[in-house]
């Protein structure tokens, strides 16, 4: 497989992620929650088989330290 076909295999999710998001963001625009895009987002995803999860945790470090998320 050559180089350039082995990229856009390894990166379509990210670009079907980007044509979801641009599809809300045409639909609702601006000046809605967060939380608005992020159901959308995440209906859109699951419609084209995705599994998704929302607000998931992942620890932030600085250096060696866990930053407070509170």
């Amino acid at each position: 497989m050559d180089l350039i076909a082995e990229h856009n295999r390894k990166y379509e999710f990210f670009r079907e992620i980007t044509g979801v998001a641009m599809k809300v963001h045409s639909k609702y625009r601006y000046g809605l929650l967060e939380s608005a895009y992020e159901a959308a987002l995440k209906y859109l995803l699951e419609l084209q088989g995705h599994k998704v999860e929302r607000q998931v945790f992942l620890p932030i470090y600085w250096d060696d330290v866990q930053l407070d998320q509170h």
